[in-house]
């Protein structure tokens, strides 16, 4: 299951990356593309990823409940990382939200308000915990030579898209605003 995960999580970035940079040229009126099929595959891998990540934490938490201890300092990390992506899931829906409105069955976009901002901006911060705490542990179990490397690498990379997002939220925004 951990390789399928595996596998899921590497697909899933690469899924991100593509669904991010097209949102940020229609967010920032660069250009308007539309491109469903990206978003559905990218919620699909979500949702497995959600699953199978589910299923290895109650497994987890069932062997510390049978061997009666927690080790909560050891753990620390392991724990960050399920809460970082429980609350990306979260954020992930008010995404959702913020981007579908349907209006005498026409596709209509919602009012994007502050309130909608807060929670794009949150959902952006909560993924680059969520990258940052996992990636070195995805290329380990890929067999990566030097996985500090190669994580820092692709942080590096995916932190951009993460901040360009972000100014592309504020920007789309800003937009919403002179309207």
């Amino acid at each position: 299951m951990r390789k399928i995960n595996m596998i899921v999580s590497h697909l899933l970035i690469l899924v991100f990356v593509i669904h991010a940079i097209l949102g940020i040229f229609n967010l920032t009126g660069v250009a308007s593309v539309v491109y469903k099929g990206i978003n559905y595959l990218l919620l699909a891998l979500v949702a497995v990823h959600v699953v199978i990540g589910t299923i290895l934490t109650v497994k987890t938490d069932v062997a510390q409940n049978k061997a009666g201890v927690r080790y909560q300092k050891e753990n620390q990390l392991f724990w960050i990382r399920r809460t970082s992506g429980f609350t990306t899931m979260v954020l992930i829906v008010f995404h959702i939200l913020a981007f579908t409105g349907v209006n005498d069955t026409n596709h209509t976009l919602p009012l994007f308000n502050i309130w909608r901002l807060i929670t794009q901006i949150l959902m952006v911060l909560s993924l680059g915990v969520h990258l940052a705490t996992n990636m070195k542990n995805l290329f380990i179990g890929t067999g990566v030579k030097k996985p500090a490397v190669r994580a820092g690498d692709v942080l590096f990379w995916t932190s951009i898209i993460l901040l360009l997002s972000t100014i592309a939220f504020i920007i789309y925004y800003i937009r919403w605003q002179t309207l």
